[in-house]
């Protein structure tokens, strides 16, 4: 049993960001635990729906992530909170924005970075699911394959993808792939952009920034 196009959609770059989260949780960032925990109930309902063999074990998934659920400190969500979750993940991230914000010392400064980040992230993955679909398809995968077959030493490769249903699957990998590359690039230079304005407004306003603290003992 082959795993479908549209499954291989979903979990590719859910599976990236639900990783980068969580990582982001061990490392000072415990209000990214919410969203890792979002990205990951997503892959298991992506399962869940994908056929009526893995039905029955992505169910018993699903409710392990609701007992998780229930006695995280991080993901304190229940019930019909874990599907509300699925489906909002950028709110959640929103949230845990304004959360960092407001654990933050300087918290005017984090504020105009974060939103920033945001609003660049928001506006390149727009941009990505408009225009990906254009570039990533299984006749551009083909053709390419087409090409990589006149190559000798390219041919197997070229075999490959050229096996009937592969050219959609790798379509929707290197789809996934560039969808979290853009998305990440659009926040971190969305997020540089605001951190070169936020002295500039907190000027303006008046406010002054707060001295970094030493850590070192």
């Amino acid at each position: 049993m082959s795993i479908s196009t549209a499954l291989l959609e979903v979990c590719v770059p859910s599976g990236i960001f639900c990783y980068r989260n969580f990582k982001k949780a061990e490392n000072g960032e415990p209000q990214r635990g919410t969203v890792a925990f979002a990205q990951g109930a997503k892959i298991v309902q992506a399962i869940a729906n994908y056929n009526e063999t893995t039905a029955k074990t992505a169910s018993s998934a699903v409710s392990v992530f609701n007992q998780l659920a229930e006695k995280s400190k991080i993901v304190d969500y229940t019930g019909k909170a874990v599907k509300w979750s699925i489906k909002n993940v950028n709110p959640l991230i929103c949230a845990s924005s304004v959360v960092k914000t407001a654990m933050s010392d300087d918290k005017v400064g984090t504020g105009i970075t974060e939103t920033g980040a945001l609003a660049a992230m928001f506006a390149g993955e727009g941009m990505m699911k408009l225009h990906l679909d254009k570039v990533y398809n299984e006749k551009n995968v083909s053709s390419v394959a087409a090409q990589m077959n006149k190559v000798k030493w390219m041919k197997p490769a070229a075999e490959f993808i050229s096996k009937s249903g592969r050219g959609s699957k790798i379509a929707a990998v290197l789809k996934g792939i560039t969808f979290v590359c853009g998305s990440i690039l659009s926040y971190s230079a969305g997020h540089k952009l605001a951190e070169n304005y936020s002295e500039r407004i907190k000027a303006n306003l008046g406010i002054k920034t707060p001295p970094k603290i030493d850590q070192k003992t």
